[in-house]
């Protein structure tokens, strides 16, 4: 018995030595002898005979899908409301065709000479609101205000008139500044969010007599522009473009100006 333990207890000793070895944090390999240390972190779990492989998802790409996903039209016909300065005169005229050929019913208010502060400090906006009961809203107001200089009144005067709008999708469209100006559209851009401006600045429009307003026929082409990029908006409608000309008549509120 004796023996036994003896020959039990010499056999011991080097697996004893080769498991406090691998468990050691230093590495001292005796003289001659060559180990490689294991590390049980990073050492695989038990696969039954099989290989494991885990499926991690690719963040970036699942990101890009995410973003690249594009969303679909609402195809319901809206009662939209377009109001705006004069220089959305022309755009109305264009977007009566896409109302048409789209089935949306289109109301039309161009006050002359308006600016932010007189559509948000009036009833006018409520008045029209009350009036058609729009489901969507299109908006063009600036060209009175190219060149102000006090933004930050001007801020108060556009978000009064976003909260008028309640929680019903609509979009700005900027204006096509003829000079550069003195912040009004990133201001309104700042204020509506990227998915709902339609920045006209980058847009090369035929001016009339005045060398200010688009003619008409640069207005329908500002027009179709604008129509292709609210099927990237935050709510795009359905916007088919139509295949007759602009319709030279169709109902339209026309404001005088009035003095601040």
């Amino acid at each position: 018995m004796k023996l036994y333990a003896k020959v039990i207890a010499i056999l011991a000793l080097p697996l004893i030595f080769v498991v406090a070895y691998a468990l050691c944090p230093i590495q001292l390999p005796p003289p001659g002898w060559t180990f490689s240390k294991i590390d049980l972190k990073a050492s695989p779990s038990p696969s039954h005979g099989r290989e494991i492989v885990q499926d991690v998802p690719d963040s970036t790409s699942s990101l890009k899908e995410e973003n690249s996903e594009e969303v679909s039209p609402d195809t319901t016909p809206q009662r939209i409301l377009f109001f705006g300065d004069s220089m959305a005169e022309g755009l109305v005229r264009r977007m009566t065709d896409y109302a048409q050929e789209n089935g949306h019913e289109l109301s039309r208010v161009i006050w002359y000479n308006s600016t932010t502060k007189q559509w948000a400090s009036s009833d006018t906006l409520r008045y029209f609101i009350r009036k058609y009961q729009p489901t969507f809203f299109m908006i063009c107001i600036g060209g009175n205000e190219q060149f102000v200089k006090n933004l930050s009144e001007r801020e108060k005067y556009i978000r009064k008139i976003i909260g008028t709008l309640g929680n019903k999708p609509y979009i700005w469209i900027g204006i096509p500044t003829w000079k550069e100006d003195t912040g009004i559209n990133n201001l309104v851009q700042k204020c509506v969010g990227e998915n709902r401006f339609f920045d006209s600045r980058k847009l090369t429009l035929k001016r009339g007599s005045d060398h200010i307003h688009p003619t008409f026929g640069a207005a329908s082409a500002w027009m179709d522009t604008v129509a292709v990029w609210m099927q990237s908006a935050q709510h795009p409608i359905k916007m088919q473009r139509p295949a007759s000309k602009a319709t030279k008549k169709f109902p339209l509120h026309l404001l005088q100006p009035v003095k601040e």
